[in-house]
């Protein structure tokens, strides 16, 4: 059964549903649309319209007779957008999707195929979890970047999911970042520039100027493989954002500092404290290799520590020689009944960063703006200044490249300067000058 009729919304609800099968009105406005009525009631609008001589039948959404005659589709949304959505839509808005529709039809184009190929290609697109594998795989690994442990964990907690039991090797539980958030399922072209710009500014407020680079970078990276590769055609969408400036650290104990430090620290009670603040001293360690230290990573003939290489940060083992002071914190501390020489009751079985005793040592001693990494770069620091060359200062800190390196280069000029003042100063004298 066919019939016509100018579509409105009082014509459509006095149609009576057929006793069974369906009946088909055409509208008398709008070429090849038609009303669907189906005898359980239900009123579906299609395109019917032969094409090349062959017939083409689109759906594209239900007549809701509750839905205002005026309303319109929300303005700049393409109608297009609302095939294979079942879009309950009143006689206006069916109309212009059905203009949609015919000027595609018009063009040889059936907007149906058209729709289901673009959904197809994103069913099938990279997600940014399958991107950043891709990448490890594929240019991490066979290039020798950077740890591919550091890696996973700056993805994992500033971008993706940190899943439960996940521990760093003799570490504690990793969690998620503050600012972080969970884009690993996101396929790759429904992730934004605003997105990037928010998360860029979260991490700085809440991790630091240092953080929101690092993973501003790693998504940069990411988006400009995949497109490198021919992996995702679209935008990256850290394109025109920037990265904060960051200013590089240099603070340490200075040789007027040094006295109020040491007088402090001995009168500090906690020992395993007062052991593991000399350590980072010492040795110029981490912190977190320091407080995982275990007695299998010393040779106490030779006056070694070797940090292996599965919590190095460089991801390759690392041997620091140990001074004669050095030595003989750890001698004082051997025979504790445990594998590590801090241990602690602790999930990670040794002893957590003590931030509230660092903060009494500092008041104690009158000293300000000082962190416990800068006992590391104190260590680096005053080699520099004894003369020694920034090859064996990055190795002894275990530096990868030179550049890490570069914040003693100015100190590693004074010693050189000093001794040139004093040969200027003979000559000058000599000179009688």
């Amino acid at each position: 059964m066919s019939n016509s009729l100018l579509f409105s919304r009082a014509a459509i609800g006095k149609i009576v549903p057929p006793a069974s099968g369906r009946a088909y009105y055409h509208d008398n406005e709008q070429r090849g649309l038609l009303l669907d009525v189906q005898h359980s009631g239900l009123k579906s609008f299609q395109i019917y319209r032969k094409i090349n001589g062959k017939p083409v039948r689109i759906n594209f959404g239900r007549f809701d007779a509750s839905i205002p005659d005026t309303r319109e589709i929300t303005s700049g949304v393409d109608p297009l957008s609302l095939l294979g959505n079942s879009p309950s839509l009143n006689v206006r808005m069916a109309r212009k999707v059905a203009n949609a529709i015919n000027a595609e039809l018009d063009k040889g184009i059936n907007p149906v195929s058209s729709i289901k190929a673009k959904r197809l290609a994103i069913d099938e697109e990279l997600s940014l979890q399958g991107a950043f594998n891709k990448y490890v795989a594929d240019w991490l690994v066979p290039h020798g970047k950077r740890s591919l442990e550091d890696m996973r964990a700056l993805f994992n907690r500033h971008l993706g999911e940190v899943a439960l039991g996940q521990k760093k090797p003799r570490g504690r539980e990793r969690t998620k970042s503050e600012g972080g958030v969970n884009w690993s399922k996101r396929k790759l072209s429904s992730i934004q520039q605003a997105e990037v710009r928010r998360l860029h500014l979260d991490l700085k407020e809440k991790e630091g100027h240092h953080t929101a680079n690092r993973v501003f970078e790693l998504l940069r990276a990411l988006f400009n493989k995949m497109n490198e590769w021919k992996l995702f055609g679209g935008t990256n969408p850290c394109e025109g954002i920037h990265k904060f400036k960051e200013t590089k650290r240099s603070r340490f104990v200075t040789g007027e500092e040094l006295p109020l430090f040491f007088k402090a620290l001995a009168e500090v009670e906690h020992a395993s404290f007062k052991a593991f603040i000399l350590l980072l001293l010492l040795t110029g360690a981490r912190r977190e290799n320091v407080l995982s230290m275990q007695w299998t990573d010393l040779d106490f003939d030779a006056s070694l520590w070797t940090i292996p290489d599965m919590i190095s940060k460089s991801g390759d083992a690392m041997t620091i020689p140990l001074t004669g002071i050095a030595m003989d914190v750890l001698v004082k501390r051997k025979n504790n009944g445990s594998k590590y020489v801090f241990p602690a009751n602790s999930k990670s079985g040794y002893m957590t960063p003590p931030k509230k005793h660092w903060v009494d040592l500092l008041g104690r001693a009158g000293l300000e703006n000082l962190r416990l990494h800068d006992l590391r770069r104190s260590m680096g620091s005053w080699q520099a200044m004894s003369g020694s060359s920034l090859v064996i200062i990055g190795q002894s800190l275990g530096h990868k490249s030179l550049e890490a390196t570069q914040i003693y280069a100015r100190l590693q000029i004074d010693p050189v300067r000093a001794s040139m003042e004093l040969a200027t100063q003979t000559i000058m004298n000599k000179a009688g000058l």
